[in-house]
């Protein structure tokens, strides 16, 4: 494992860490990475933290109930749900460290009856 890379924050689907070496913020959630410079993250958050419902609640184009996220280039958009899209909020901000309380649902296990 690399050292020079600092886990900032975490979440149920996503991980966002910080490399020294490269100077890189990499943001892992669900099958996504990002990887942005400094101003890059911070335009990204503030994209993230621009987008409102009534963008996406007329948008006929895209699946109902799926949040268009437009990464880089006019031809590539990542549909998020509203669920998703908070907890990418989440994870990018690595002040708030509180600890999210776990939902049932929120715990992947196997129920096997003997």
């Amino acid at each position: 494992m690399c050292t020079s890379l600092r886990f900032l924050n975490q979440t149920k689907n996503g991980r966002f860490t910080f490399c020294n070496h490269s100077k890189l913020f990499q943001i892992t959630f669900n099958n996504l990475c990002f990887e942005f410079y400094e101003w890059e993250l911070e335009n990204f958050k503030t994209y993230l933290s621009a987008l409102t419902e009534s963008e996406w609640d007329n948008a006929d184009t895209f699946d109902s109930g799926k949040i268009p996220i437009s990464v880089g280039n006019k031809y590539f958009i990542i549909l998020v749900s509203e669920e998703e899209l908070f907890e990418l909020r989440t994870l990018l901000n690595s002040e708030d460290k509180m600890i999210p309380i776990l939902r049932a649902k929120d715990i992947e296990y196997r129920y096997i009856e003997n």
